[in-house]
């Protein structure tokens, strides 16, 4: 009690009087930003933002999805893929790499994650500073991107990506929404990693007994789906298939 009633004491002797100056106002910044405040990015972070620039969604009037782009196909699964570079490059996805870039790109998603938020950083710094490249104009991130795979520097890191969408739209590594987008059946079963349980079979996707039934009355029927089924590709205008694949389809 003694105690507080001192600190009482104390801070009662350092109040200023009526009659003492009283030290000038700061004055307090603007509430409101001056300036026209754009819309918060709708990507996590620059690297979401840049999987969109190489393989965007297309969308209607209403924002509903006509196309899937890196987003609705997972691109962030596939990078997620333990030596993911190794990997691309085995498959004919990527270049050949010079080995301090395969050690520098080739490291844990996270940190891969982390150094590539780091460079478009950079790149977005370059053009406009103090702006994420997530929050860039789209005319501008594209600007950036075509010039980052002209130079020799950002070129491994924009090849990785543009591999990783790749991969992500036509793998079906996490969904198979690229694959329907470009005209596949949707997975049997996607989760037990059953594309297709076979052909020929009908249009309902009932397997047909070639020894039992005629494909030629089904298909002149429209009810048979059989990828198998033999034709001479006819010629097309600026796509003559025929000129490079045989009647089996295989190429000349």
């Amino acid at each position: 009690m003694l105690l507080g009633l001192g600190l009482v004491t104390a801070f009662a002797g350092c109040a200023p009087n009526a009659g003492d100056d009283a030290a000038p106002a700061l004055a307090l910044p603007a509430q409101l930003p001056g300036g026209d405040v754009g819309p918060s990015s709708r990507h996590a972070d620059d690297v979401a933002a840049l999987c969109d620039v190489l393989l965007p969604s297309e969308l209607d009037a209403h924002g509903a999805v006509l196309s899937p782009g890196a987003d609705e196909v997972d691109v962030d699964g596939v990078l997620r893929i333990q030596d993911f570079v190794a990997l691309a490059t085995a498959q004919g996805l990527l270049p050949p790499l010079p080995d301090t870039e395969v050690a520098r790109l080739s490291v844990a998603a996270d940190a891969f994650r982390a150094a590539a938020n780091a460079e478009l950083a950079v790149l977005a710094a370059r053009r406009q500073p103090l702006t994420a490249f997530r929050d860039l104009t789209r005319a501008t991130q594209e600007s950036i991107v075509a010039e980052a795979f002209d130079d020799d520097l950002q070129r491994p890191l924009l090849l990785v990506m543009r591999a990783a969408c790749f991969l992500a739209f036509l793998g079906a590594v996490t969904n198979d929404r690229g694959l329907q987008a470009v005209g596949f059946p949707p997975f049997e079963s996607f989760a037990d990693g059953l594309a297709v349980s076979g052909y020929p079979r009908t249009r309902s996707g009932r397997l047909i007994d070639v020894t039992k039934e005629n494909l030629a009355s089904l298909a002149a029927k429209g009810d048979l789906d059989d990828y198998t089924y033999n034709q001479e590709p006819a010629l097309t205008p600026g796509d003559p298939l025929s000129l490079i694949l045989d009647a089996s389809g295989d190429l000349l």
